[in-house]
């Protein structure tokens, strides 16, 4: 490989081995459809394989695509793998190694990774590709896992020759597969504006929604039983299309520090108490802020368990305990279906389920705000099935919404609102 190589546009006869390798690799995986024509190709004589950067370019090796180079088959698998780089977010995965990273050792993991479910497909690979049981692994496993093989091994043995004939997948010397793996830059790499057949490099928006819509169509083709699609692939759709898992309990801690963030802020001016910078006959006001209050509204309906009660209220209890938040300071009550009214306790694990439904927690907000001044806190617990204030309350109001996610867009929009999952007190 030249260190001067010049990138260019293919070539027709290039252009047409390209398009038949394409067509090879999805009729392996079709799946990979919006992935495949998401590739931009380029020209890159003198690499010895094919290689991807992070915007979705595909440098190719003349050489290696035409007569004399790879196979039809052969080329459509290369194709495949490089992508393959691109949909792990390899090169952002490397970025959180420790640093400096090894990006040879990487891209030998990185390969790994792919190889392994592409060899489930039955897709026809290179001889001499990188695998994990060549590094020594379990098949089957992350690239993070294989890297750590790599280097240790690496520092028990300077000698040792890491399995596989090249981090390239390709069993063509050790060229890299690119920044989009998260290797070194192809030489004469493009710049991400620059426009290759009227096309610029693919921002990273863009290569998010391919990602999402490849797994969606991994998904249909895994339900629709057409082919057979390798678990592994199988697996990384699916943590592509899971929603992002956030603690609730980091939530819940969060939005009870706002509001108590929110109302400790209201701070007011005063003369029963004249500041201290007062004299020469001049009197300034001193500013106070407000003695927080809070008041826990808990819907003892039963239609919450016992466990996911006790998990919010104790996460709650603790915030606020340490905002030194407590004792008097903190006032509970419950409304329950059958009483209709807000039923004051004096500590909050006294709360005791009743059972039934139907609880207006209307009820015990008016109650809470009957006892404490404006400028308080109401946090309210229950599983959403009330009608809320149809106009702002004088208290700062926390919706705790535990076990029914959907009502939580029910919630008044002047309320600060969370979810809780159901199970997690058990």
């Amino acid at each position: 490989m030249s260190a001067t190589m010049t990138v260019r546009e293919l070539n027709p006869a290039e252009r047409e081995a390209f398009r038949v390798a394409r067509l090879v690799a999805y009729n392996q995986m079709p799946y990979y459809a919006a992935g495949l024509f998401a590739l931009t190709p380029v020209a890159a004589p003198g690499l010895g394989t094919f290689a991807v950067d992070k915007h979705w370019r595909l440098y190719m090796d003349p050489a290696m695509l035409l007569d004399g180079g790879w196979t039809v088959q052969e080329s459509g698998a290369v194709l495949l793998h490089e992508l393959g780089h691109l949909l792990r977010v390899h090169a952002d995965r490397a970025a959180m190694l420790p640093q400096p990273y090894s990006h040879d050792a990487w891209n030998l993991a990185g390969d790994a990774e792919i190889n392994d479910d592409l060899l489930d497909a039955g897709v026809a690979l290179p001889q001499g590709v990188v695998t994990p049981q060549a590094l020594g692994c379990n098949a089957h496993d992350c690239a993070e896992v294989y890297y750590d093989k790599v280097v240790a091994d690496r520092q028990a043995d300077p000698n040792n020759s890491d399995g596989g004939e090249g981090n390239g997948g390709d069993g063509q010397g050790d060229p890299g597969c690119g920044s989009g793996a998260g290797a070194g830059a192809v030489p004469g790499e493009l710049p991400a504006a620059q426009e290759v057949d009227g096309r610029a490099g693919v921002d990273d928006a863009t290569g998010g929604l391919i990602r999402r819509r490849i797994a969606e169509a991994v998904r249909e083709a895994v339900s629709s039983g057409r082919g057979t699609v390798p678990a592994g692939v199988r697996r990384w759709a699916e943590g592509v299309l899971a929603p992002a898992v956030v603690p609730w309990n980091r939530v819940l801690r969060s939005i009870v520090r706002r509001a108590v963030a929110d109302v400790a802020g209201r701070v007011q001016f005063t003369y029963s108490k004249p500041s201290r910078r007062s004299g020469h006959g001049l009197i300034f006001p001193s500013m106070r802020g407000p003695r927080l209050r809070v008041s826990v509204v808990v819907d003892t309906s039963g239609s919450m368990s016992d466990g996911d009660l006790r998990a919010a209220l104790s996460e709650i209890k603790g915030v606020l305990k340490a905002g030194g938040i407590a004792g008097d300071r903190v006032t509970v009550l419950t409304c329950d279906a059958e009483s209709g009214a807000a039923q004051r306790i004096s500590r909050v694990e006294d709360v005791v389920l009743t059972g039934g439904g139907g609880t207006d927690m209307r009820v015990g907000i008016a109650a809470a705000e009957k006892e404490n001044p404006a400028g308080a806190i109401t946090i309210v617990i229950t599983d959403g099935e009330t009608p809320w204030p149809a106009t702002p309350t004088k208290s700062r109001l926390v919706c705790v919404i535990v076990g029914n996610e959907r009502m939580a867009a029910c919630t008044p929009s002047w309320a600060l609102t969370v979810t809780v999952p159901t199970g997690v007190g058990s």
